[in-house]
């Protein structure tokens, strides 16, 4: 006798609609993955960790893909978090960025008028 057990594979709902491109993807999971956190937002300006506007230019893209899967230099590993396919994606968003963008620095704090 032949017995055969099921399982329920459960997915993750995916935001990103049938179409979306690689970078697209990357760029919504850099957004809510934790990325921006360190960063900055879409790899601006940086804080924690580095600013990315111009990582392609300062590693290769497997370079990039094992940093973000086995972490390292103050960064955690992602590996067991995102799937390859999802690190090819934030890789192709980070690939993607052409231009620097400035970012000002803080502003003073404005005296107290109660003083």
């Amino acid at each position: 006798m032949l017995t055969v057990a099921a399982a329920n594979v459960v997915t993750p709902p995916q935001t990103v609609q049938a179409g979306s491109t690689s970078e697209a993807h990357g760029a919504e999971l850099f957004a809510t993955r934790g990325c921006e956190f360190c960063h900055g937002k879409a790899g601006i300006g940086g804080g924690r960790g580095p600013d990315l506007q111009l990582v392609r230019k300062r590693k290769t893209a497997a370079q990039m893909m094992t940093q973000i899967h086995d972490g390292g230099k103050g960064m955690p590993p992602f590996g067991e978090q995102l799937s390859a396919p999802e690190i090819d994606d934030l890789v192709a968003f980070l690939r993607a960025k052409r231009k620097l963008v400035k970012v000002p620095p803080p502003a003073a704090p404005k005296p107290d008028p109660s003083n």
